[in-house]
């Protein structure tokens, strides 16, 4: 017995002092958390320097992310606007667009389908979009079947949609545009 209250004893001590921080930044107390001003070094994802490390992502739009480019010269494609619904009011939209060859772009994806209410903007929709389509074979000439099959099965997507939609514009200026309803 006494083996087990000084074990509850312990733990409560050690939970005890863990909640007794100086630390601000996990202090519950908003007078005194430390709160960066506003315009740090006037910095927006619009005037990073190339330089500067971190995620540059600002509602979805990425500037000047000097990885993606070599990742985005590996795409065949500058535009891809995906929407695929499904009957259960689940759906699943994956859009990406690059702006520049200097790394800028924008990206967003939302997933109800693999993931109740996944929102995921900027670089980590653009590595979801990279990873899963960068080796796939798509081009204008694709004929439908064959693109709905190679996206629903790269994005992990059942094939029992009511609506999909998909718009990707080529580097050479090409549009495939594939709508389907079931």
């Amino acid at each position: 017995m006494k083996k087990y209250l000084s074990s509850v004893l312990g733990i409560s001590l050690i939970l005890g002092l863990a909640a007794c921080s100086d630390d601000p930044s996990v202090d519950s107390n908003p007078k005194e958390q430390v709160v960066p001003p506003e315009d740090s070094q006037g910095k927006t994802p619009n005037n990073i320097e190339k330089g500067d490390g971190g995620n540059k992502s600002l509602g979805g739009q990425v500037a000047d992310d000097e990885q993606a480019i070599e990742k985005m010269n590996q795409l065949g494609f500058l535009e891809f606007d995906l929407e695929v619904q499904y009957a259960n009011t689940e759906e699943y939209d994956l859009d990406f667009e690059q702006k520049s060859n200097d790394g800028d772009y924008e990206a967003e994806l939302r997933d109800t389908v693999n993931d109740q209410n996944k929102t995921v903007k900027g670089m980590d929709a653009f590595l979801i979009l990279y990873n899963q389509l960068k080796d796939a074979d798509i081009d204008a000439n694709t004929p439908q079947e064959t693109v709905i099959q190679t996206v629903l099965e790269r994005l992990n997507l059942p094939d029992n949609y009511t609506e999909f939609d998909l718009e990707i514009t080529f580097k050479d200026g090409a549009v495939l545009d594939v709508e389907d309803r079931k």
